[in-house]
């Protein structure tokens, strides 16, 4: 490595936990969505979608019958934005579907959708604003904030915040420059 030089490396440890059983129920099911949406058979849009989403990452290409745990999750979060941005309907929430919560959260304030249903969304603060702080005037960059419908943002309010993540295992997402910027606030 000195001789020719290497100024980096990539090292990548595998802790032999391989996929399970309900992750790869997770990928079916949304892949059975998304080929319900498009029309497409599912075995075929299954082989397309793994093939973007290694293309995406810049990994090699994995069957679902043993690949790693973490590369199992990340599919599952590349599917879920494929759902968001292509506006895919689903049987379920996408809530009961993702391995990663946080990335979901996060995906939910980029896209506006429901945290808890999916539908269109607005930005909920859970750092309070109000009382005296001018929404329009305030820096939103390093606030923690969700993405709610209408009516899970009403229940929020109603029954309180702490009360609301339990009942729906979510929490805020800390907004950074990018995320203000999607959401078109400061």
């Amino acid at each position: 490595m000195a001789q020719k030089q290497v100024r980096s490396a990539e090292i990548r440890l595998f802790d032999g936990r391989e996929i399970t059983p309900e992750q790869r129920r997770k990928v079916f099911a949304l892949v059975g969505d998304i080929a319900w949406y498009s029309g497409h058979e599912p075995e075929y849009l299954r082989k397309l979608l793994t093939l973007e989403f290694v293309k995406d990452i810049g990994e090699d290409f994995f069957s679902l019958s043993n690949c790693e745990k973490s590369v199992a999750r990340d599919f599952i979060s590349w599917l879920i934005d494929f759902c968001f941005v292509w506006n895919v309907p689903t049987k379920d929430t996408l809530l009961l579907q993702t391995d990663d919560v946080g990335s979901y959260l996060y995906s939910c304030l980029e896209h506006r959708k429901c945290a808890v249903c999916n539908e269109r969304a607005q930005l909920h603060h859970v750092d309070a604003v109000g009382m005296g702080r001018n929404r329009d005037g305030i820096v939103h960059e390093g606030m923690m904030a969700m993405a709610l419908c209408q009516k899970h943002h009403t229940e929020a309010h109603i029954i309180g915040q702490e009360t609301f993540d339990e009942k729906y295992h979510i929490y805020g997402i800390r907004l950074d420059a990018y995320l203000c910027a999607c959401l078109k606030v400061k």
